[in-house]
């Protein structure tokens, strides 16, 4: 038994070594990093080999097989659903966004599995190499009383989750709030930040904190609700039942659904010098600001913009983050906001990943 342990030991620790390297790399390589006896590296790549988990690199040498494992991650959402399927290395395997107006119903649910099982049959995912299925929603979620608290998007409160994990349960799977798998994975982007504030733009809005490396979810699970920040005292009806959250005045909604429009048209008619979208979009890119100073002077620490909104808002940045100079306190504060890496598909990745992360500290 001892001997079994050990070479599972030695199998995670090659393993690991090879998927940090980046790069190929020799059993002479892993003997001597890993203090390793011949025998026992053989005996861990041979296993690799066979499980699909590494490729010959030529030469003698062994590089990850990225495809040894995939996750998929679903993003629930008003009108739609998207889902995503990334490799051990994050890349994208295949993706998909699908009209589906939400509905709290067995039907909903069932097609919505259905559609992910045409999604792993269209893009070859061999269900034996997916570690699960992440599902995320524009809500509170209570990991520990297993309970969606509140959703107002989706109008749904006090859901237990075991209503949704049993339409999924030939998979592993994980429910979650969109906004903190959206920080999750550009914090896995950008490890070198220990400390970060995440604001999810979509019809919802939400975010994440990271701090020290770790995520901060608070005592109750409800850290990073920024949407429901009262920006405006006695402002627009929020779909909480609030007044002036920033979800009621930085919606995409706002510059979308509410005008008849779709995001492209309506940066398209911002870049043509359409008057009144211009104004529009200086209403929202204030509030917005005020949101960004409010946080930056609470955090301290690097900002990251995602969501849908997030490839609208590369070619305006700069007045972003010219206008948030003028409100926050400190000089040279001008370089703390980013855009994310996964914009629209940040949710479905994060989820996803999770399986991943869990997956790298186990096997």
């Amino acid at each position: 038994m001892a001997k079994s342990v050990q070479r599972q030991t030695d199998r995670r620790h090659i393993y690991q070594y090879i998927y940090d390297s980046g790069q190929p790399v020799t059993s002479e390589d892993l003997a001597e990093v890993l203090s390793l006896e011949p025998d026992a590296v053989e005996q861990g790549l041979a296993s690799l080999l066979e499980e699909g988990m590494i490729l010959p690199a030529g030469g003698g040498a062994y590089e990850l097989e990225p495809q040894g494992r995939v996750a998929v991650g679903i993003t629930v959402q008003r009108d739609e659903v998207r889902l995503l399927a990334i490799d051990m290395r994050a890349q994208e395997l295949g993706c998909r966004e699908i009209r589906l107006p939400f509905a709290h119903t067995a039907e909903y649910y069932k097609r919505l599995s259905q559609y992910l099982e045409e999604f792993l049959d269209d893009f070859h995912l061999e269900r034996n190499r997916l570690l699960g299925v992440g599902v995320t929603l524009p809500g509170i979620i209570d990991q520990t009383a297993s309970k969606l608290v509140m959703a107002p998007t989706l109008e749904l409160w006090d859901v237990p989750l075991e209503e949704l994990y049993h339409y999924f349960s030939r998979y592993p799977v994980f429910i979650e709030n969109d906004a903190n798998a959206s920080g999750y994975a550009e914090r896995w982007m950008n490890k070198a930040r220990s400390n970060m504030v995440y604001l999810a733009l979509e019809r919802g809005i939400g975010g994440a904190i990271f701090w020290e490396d770790k995520q901060y979810t608070g005592d109750n699970g409800r850290s990073g609700e920024f949407g429901h920040l009262c920006i405006v005292p006695k402002g627009k009806l929020c779909h909480c039942g609030r007044r002036g959250c920033l979800e009621a005045y930085c919606s995409i909604s706002r510059l979308s659904d509410d005008l008849g429009l779709t995001l492209d048209e309506f940066f398209s008619a911002l870049r043509e010098g359409d008057q009144q979208i211009a104004a529009i979009w200086e209403e929202y890119r204030d509030h917005l600001t005020d949101a960004l100073a409010n946080l930056r002077t609470n955090f301290d620490c690097d900002i990251v913009l995602g969501g849908t909104l997030s490839p609208y808002l590369e070619g305006l940045l700069p007045e972003i983050c010219w206008e948030l100079g003028e409100k926050t306190l400190f000089d040279g504060d001008n370089f703390f906001l980013h855009l994310d890496h996964f914009g629209p598909h940040g949710a479905c990745a994060g989820t996803a990943l999770r399986f991943i992360g869990d997956f790298l500290l186990t096997y």
